[in-house]
């Protein structure tokens, strides 16, 4: 197996995690976000960080300062 196809797995399985999870860790998300090689997937990644942030009431600071930074990242 690539090192590619590895790497898409690993990430995967992260992003599986990380849907399933409702509090997600911020050592989880930093995994995912080191993990991202593309701008399709990290594009992907953002909006599930959105999805998350508009279904909470009150959203948590540094999910919303995350998303800010991988916008302006984008």
């Amino acid at each position: 197996m690539s090192v590619e196809k590895l790497r898409s797995r690993y990430l995967k399985v992260l992003l599986d995690q990380f849907e399933e999870t409702q509090y997600p860790s911020a050592p989880m998300m930093d995994r995912i976000e080191a993990a991202i090689s593309d701008r399709e997937t990290a594009e992907a990644y953002v909006n599930m960080l959105i999805d998350r942030v508009e279904q909470s009431r009150y959203p948590s600071p540094p999910m919303v300062d995350r998303v800010r930074g991988l916008l302006s990242a984008l």
